[in-house]
């Protein structure tokens, strides 16, 4: 439900948008437009970039998938098992997770050893995405430091559990951008 939501936010966002600053004094607009349409931007780079961690986490798992079924003589669905981790991985730091016990689960049930290749292949990617991929790819979209998607990322789930861990990253990128502007417009005061 969140997805389809974003998703639709996404393509209606700026009719919606258009039909909120016709009702607001030029004043207004002029300050807040800007703002606005930074944060939108910030809320659009983060599900692109989270689609593209999913991606790239499918691709990986479908390559360990493909090597480790093949060297063990093993068949198994590693397209759709890569899906089922390519879904799963558009929840931020612990999608992926997610997607791995439910793929370890799945080889278990062809083949033991295989189940273990992936469950380590799976335990060694989450390890190196959560502390570089993850936060690179967000960082860049949002315009955020690594360290600070990474903290976001960290407290969203402490505190909100998965949905905090949807919105974590956006709220972080749009408190910049106020930020941002709090100090623009105070150092033009002084």
């Amino acid at each position: 439900a969140v997805l389809v939501m974003t998703f639709m936010m996404i393509v209606e966002g700026p009719y919606w948008a258009e039909r909120f600053w016709a009702i607001q004094t030029k004043k207004r607009r002029e300050h807040w437009q800007p703002l606005v349409y930074k944060m939108y931007n910030v809320i659009t780079g983060y599900v692109v970039g989270q689609l593209l961690i999913s991606l790239i986490a499918a691709l990986f798992a479908l390559i360990a998938m493909l090597v480790a079924s093949t060297l063990l003589g093993v068949s198994i669905n590693a397209v759709g098992l890569a899906g089922v981790v390519a879904l799963t991985g558009l929840i931020p730091m612990i999608g992926n997770t997610i997607g791995a016990v439910l793929v370890v689960f799945v080889c278990m049930l062809t083949s033991i050893p295989l189940a273990i290749i992936m469950g380590i292949f799976f335990l060694l990617y989450q390890q190196i995405e959560n502390i570089t991929i993850q936060p690179h790819i967000q960082s860049r979209k949002n315009e955020l430091t690594p360290l600070l998607v990474f903290i976001a990322a960290l407290l969203g789930i402490g505190f909100g559990g998965i949905l905090g861990a949807f919105v974590a990253i956006p709220i972080a990128g749009c408190i910049k951008v106020l930020v941002n502007d709090y100090y623009r417009r105070r150092s033009v005061t002084s």
